[in-house]
């Protein structure tokens, strides 16, 4: 209880309790929140939900998993375990794929040929199933020779081994000393590619 210290008419001056106890208890253990796990494939595929569900928190109705795996079709694809009627299942809710892809590339041109290395289509769409019809390139091409280029970009069939990607060459010429000659030597290649 506070303490009066001065009163008149107009004004009362309280002074604070001489204590102040505080109980503090942390209570009764509740059930954890969701907690997000990688998934090294589909987790809709049994084995993949067997390898899942031995974590040693256990798996239970709103955890997420996201497959990690860049061979797999549902890669960066994000599933939520829900509750059905029969038990729990993992269902997809998203993909954290973009529809773009963006990279410099420092190759070696060889008789006008610069090879960029193959891109990996599931880095940049859902659908693996693309062509390269599928796909809009812009790139430009720095030397460090610093004469004038003049290159064309060859966009290959899709190759499937080891993985699905895309195989792009950029055949070129440059102007060195008066004359044009096959592009050879260091390039920097800076690509921007978007899925059509």
């Amino acid at each position: 209880m506070a303490e009066v210290l001065l009163s008149n008419e107009d004004l009362t001056v309280f002074g604070g309790p001489e204590g102040i106890s505080l109980d503090l208890d942390i209570g009764p253990q509740g059930e954890r929140g969701s907690i997000i796990v990688g998934s090294n494939g589909n987790p809709q595929d049994a084995n993949v939900n067997a390898e899942i569900m031995n974590q040693p928190s256990g798996i239970q109705a709103l955890d997420i998993a996201i497959d990690f795996n860049e061979y797999s079709p549902t890669y960066k694809t994000v599933f939520q375990k829900v509750a059905t009627a029969t038990g729990t299942q993992w269902t997809q809710m998203l993909s954290l794929k973009t529809n773009f892809y963006s990279s410099v590339e420092d190759v070696t041109a060889a008789n006008g040929t610069l090879t960029i290395p193959p891109i990996n289509i599931t880095e940049i769409a859902s659908n693996i199933n693309l062509t390269s019809a599928n796909f809009s390139i812009q790139y430009s091409v720095s030397s460090a020779t610093g004469g004038p280029l003049s290159t064309s970009l060859v966009v290959n069939p899709v190759i499937d081994n080891p993985i699905r990607a895309l195989p792009l060459e950029i055949k070129g010429v440059e102007y060195i000393e008066g004359i044009w000659q096959p592009m050879a030597g260091p390039k920097r290649v800076h690509l921007f590619i978007t899925v059509v």
